[in-house]
């Protein structure tokens, strides 16, 4: 993590959205180890290990706050990429733009789009470090879903949401922003909306604007160097995949767009395997999903792809040195 950055837009507004919600600035950029002059250009980079450190201070806060922090995101987060969607013709050119230039905000923060049926998909799986936080996931898709309501002028509700976290104890405020109770302890944070969405002409649509921004971007996105490392792709792979059964190494390579032998081998030479992979996937999932007292042992190896629940207890066991049950009755204590 440490030789990739994320815009500093985006790290600013985190910021600027915690202090709205009560939080204080200094604790939070001093645990990033961060100034405020870090943050001054929007065009700038922040290193993503900085960026981590302030979600993982912010994580320590109890109740909504990432709920509460997204919908302050969509409108100052994206810097350049978020003005040249403003500028674009439809909703689906808008969207067009944000995963063209994922990689100048940040990879992991910008979710994938895919039209499926009659819905638009819009699915982030995480990288392990956030996915353990509660918040980021919140954050995440309440700021989707506002940028998506303040393109489109209208409150729409997604028709589903789902997040990766267990069910906290108050659902309310979930609800109520949605639109609809979300979805708990899926493989990554999912929204979908009707995909007539995508046709929706935009108010401030200026192709002559657009058509500088996006230019602007290109130069920016040419000085970063930010490719996820193909192990983190392979393992947000893993975790999607993980609910539909144990996921085979042909599978994830196919999604990858590479050959099984090409992904055997990179991973071999980052010194990781396909197995150590799909085992450290599956534990951080489980140790997730057993913190929703609402599933079984049973479901929660179900949805790590275990095809019995003696096979995932010794897994567990293997992995803790406890049962489930014995871990679950721990985190009560």
């Amino acid at each position: 993590m440490s030789d990739r950055t994320v815009l500093a837009a985006l790290t600013s507004a985190v910021v600027d959205a915690a202090v709205s919600v009560g939080l204080a600035a200094a604790p939070l950029l001093r645990a990033a180890g961060l100034a405020r002059s870090d943050l001054v250009d929007p065009d700038g980079r922040v290193p993503l290990e900085a960026h981590a450190r302030l979600w993982e201070e912010i994580a320590k806060e109890p109740g909504d706050v990432g709920l509460a922090i997204g919908p302050r995101l969509a409108r100052n987060a994206l810097g350049v990429v978020g003005l040249a969607m403003r500028a674009s013709g439809t909703v689906g050119e808008a969207l067009t733009v944000f995963g063209r230039f994922r990689s100048l905000v940040q990879v992991d923060a910008v979710p994938q789009v895919a039209v499926e049926g009659s819905l638009v998909v819009l699915r982030q799986a995480l990288p392990e470090r956030f996915a353990r936080l509660r918040h980021p996931a919140e954050a995440q898709a309440s700021a989707t879903t506002s940028l998506l309501r303040f393109l489109a002028r209208e409150e729409i509700a997604p028709a589903h949401v789902a997040f990766p976290h267990a069910r906290p104890a108050r659902t309310k405020p979930h609800a109520a922003f949605f639109g609809r109770e979300p979805s708990w302890g899926a493989p990554c944070v999912e929204l979908a909306f009707d995909a007539a969405l995508l046709a929706r002409p935009l108010a401030h649509a200026d192709p002559a604007l657009f058509a500088y921004l996006a230019r602007r971007a290109e130069v920016l996105l040419g000085g970063v160097r930010d490719e996820v490392p193909l192990a983190e792709r392979a393992r947000a792979v893993v975790v999607e995949l993980l609910p539909h059964g144990e996921p085979r190494l042909d599978d994830v390579a196919r999604r990858l767009a590479v050959s099984p032998r090409t992904l055997h081998r990179r991973l071999k030479d980052d010194g990781a395997s396909f197995a150590a992979l799909l085992d450290a996937a599956r534990k951080t999932r489980a140790e997730a999903l057993l913190a929703d007292p609402a599933l079984g042992a049973y479901e929660v190896g179900f949805l790590l792809g275990y095809s019995d629940a003696a096979a995932f207890t010794r897994a567990f066991r293997r992995w803790t040195g406890t049962t489930p049950a014995a871990y679950r009755a721990a985190r009560r204590r």
